[in-house]
């Protein structure tokens, strides 16, 4: 069986890696040579953290030199810490059994038979103990005095731990564990350190639920120094998790919990239709599942390239982006007078704001341009499941309650709403977000609730596209609600720079961000399923 990528996977094997060009090529192929003896299916996940050497170019060329066998490269943005590099790739682990090991094989990988032997006896959780009688030591002499000075350290950590947090578990620092898979992927959402000290915060959650730790003996070879710890100020950060993970046992953060319905995400892409470039992006996050959904700009320079693909490529989601302030209307100038300038074009959004509260602006005439833009989207041959607009228009409560609402009920479709998060704790509050949410609020009242599908929310990325706005914007999602995270990826070309839209490099780091793979891996391990606005989450 070992990694052939048709078989059933029994196992997975995730291998953490920063910078590690030096040495990757020899630790993939010592990988490569032990799991091909091996009776069990296996797949290799390699997490590379954010390398600047060059890493996860020789990991993904190694994996392409095997195309019939089961090899899987996560790349990290940005570096994000073992931890959460280690927690990401257990959870993409198909296998129901999850090993993970350190990527110059201090511990060679003859080793993993004895974690499996111990998981194979009962145990939840089996981890490699350096200091277990029967552990054996292969070192180069240069590295005596080192080693020393690096084993009374992790001796006098191992004891604190053992005070306060893992009593009776003598290594837990080791970079060698294996587990059953269904006693550690419901706890990954729950932890919250992502550097050296996840490894105790890992245990202490499997002991909280409940979980057997066996401790195995090793034969831990030292000959060189790989490691990013820095002894000093990394054992004061230590103390400080410990702290922190004594605290939420406490207070039960990792304890068993009833299972909860999973939040529902849209990942919608506006502007499809836009520019060559945004089109490209959005395209290529659809078919990559980075990208759930997109509406169709009307009034986009690149609209026919837009509407020919998502007439061919049905089983995507889309909706029309509706427009009042880009470009020229669908509907001669003189049948929508009061929506234009002297020169034909759209008003502004400052200027059509006014125009409402002046009354200039008719109501009837943006309910007769939106179906007109409805239609040239239906024409096409393409479906529609959801109406939204550009620069959220629709939201302006007039708009909301005298056109929008009717063409959704007309048209057998949903409206975006954005009363979803708010990231207001910040040193960048989303003003824009809390001002949509309070537009909202007042046209959803009471009356229109089911017209919408999902509550929107991504305003903070804006400008500021990066994986902790990410986290902080959906962190407090609810079980069992819709989301929609609302995103405007795109590339910078021509074609963009000669608009006058000045959101540019912004849509290149929502871009990037979408397909990050902690991204995709903080979701997942937060309980996020993503769907459309067609077919709901389970």
């Amino acid at each position: 069986m070992s990694l052939d990528k048709t078989a059933r996977i029994d196992a997975s094997l995730v291998v953490p890696t920063y910078n590690a060009a030096g040495f990757i090529a020899s630790t993939l192929r010592d990988v490569r040579d032990w799991l091909r003896t091996r009776p069990e299916a296996w797949e290799v996940i390699v997490v590379d953290d954010a390398s600047g050497d060059g890493t996860v170019g020789l990991v993904e060329a190694f994996a392409a030199s095997y195309p019939d066998e089961a090899w899987r490269v996560i790349r990290f943005e940005q570096n994000r810490g073992k931890g959460f590099a280690v927690r990401a790739g257990l959870d993409a682990a198909s296998g129901g059994i999850g090993v993970f090991t350190d990527c110059d094989l201090a511990y060679p990988m003859a080793n993993v038979a004895t974690i499996l032997d111990a998981l194979a006896g009962g145990a939840d959780a089996a981890i490699a103990c350096r200091v277990h009688p029967d552990t054996t030591y292969l070192i180069k002499p240069d590295f005596f005095s080192y080693l020393f000075t690096r084993h009374v350290m992790g001796r006098w950590f191992n004891a604190i731990c053992r005070l306060l947090t893992v009593p009776g578990i003598l290594d837990t620092q080791a970079g060698l564990k294996g587990f059953r898979m269904a006693s550690v992927r419901p706890i990954l959402g729950r932890l919250r350190l992502d550097g050296f000290s996840f490894d105790v915060e890992l245990l202490r959650a499997l002991v909280d639920g409940g979980a057997k730790i066996a401790e195995v003996p090793v034969a831990y070879r030292y000959d060189s120094e790989p490691s990013t710890v820095r002894f000093t100020l990394d054992a004061l950060l230590m103390a400080r998790d410990l702290i922190r993970i004594r605290y939420r046992s406490l207070r039960k953060r990792y304890a068993p919990r009833p299972e909860h319905p999973k939040r529902r995400l849209v990942i919608h892409a506006d502007d499809f239709g836009f520019t060559a470039g945004v089109n490209r992006a959005i395209r290529e996050g659809l078919e990559a599942g980075e990208i759930t959904s997109a509406s169709i700009l009307v009034g986009g320079r690149r609209l026919d390239e837009a509407l020919s693909w998502a007439a061919d490529h049905r089983e995507f989601d889309f909706g029309v982006h509706l427009n009042l302030t880009q470009g020229t209307p669908v509907l001669p100038a003189a049948q929508v007078p009061s929506l234009v300038d002297r020169a034909g074009r759209f008003r502004s959004l400052r200027s059509l704001v006014l125009g409402l509260v002046t009354g200039r602006v008719r109501p009837a005439e943006i309910e007769a341009e939106w179906r007109a833009q409805i239609a040239v989207v239906r024409r096409a041959g393409v479906a529609i499941s959801h109406l939204d607009s550009h620069e959220h228009v629709h939201l302006i409560p007039l708009i909301f309650r005298r056109v929008a609402v009717k063409l959704a009920e007309s048209e057998g479709v949903l409206l975006r709403a954005m009363h979803g998060p708010v990231v207001i704790r910040s040193t960048r509050p989303d003003i824009k977000g809390l001002a949509l949410s309070i537009a909202t609020r007042i046209d959803l009242g009471r009356r229109h609730r089911g017209v919408t599908g999902a509550r929107g929310a991504g305003t903070a990325l804006m400008e500021h596209a990066s994986f902790d706005a990410l986290r902080a914007t959906l962190q407090n999602a609810e079980p069992g609600k819709t989301y929609e995270l609302v995103v405007h990826p795109g590339e910078v070309d021509d074609d963009l720079r000669s608009t006058n839209d000045r959101y540019r490099t912004g849509r290149e780091r929502e871009r990037r961000l979408l397909s990050a793979g902690e991204t995709r891996a903080w979701l997942r391990f937060n309980g996020f399923e993503l769907c459309d606005f067609r077919r709901p989450a389970s």
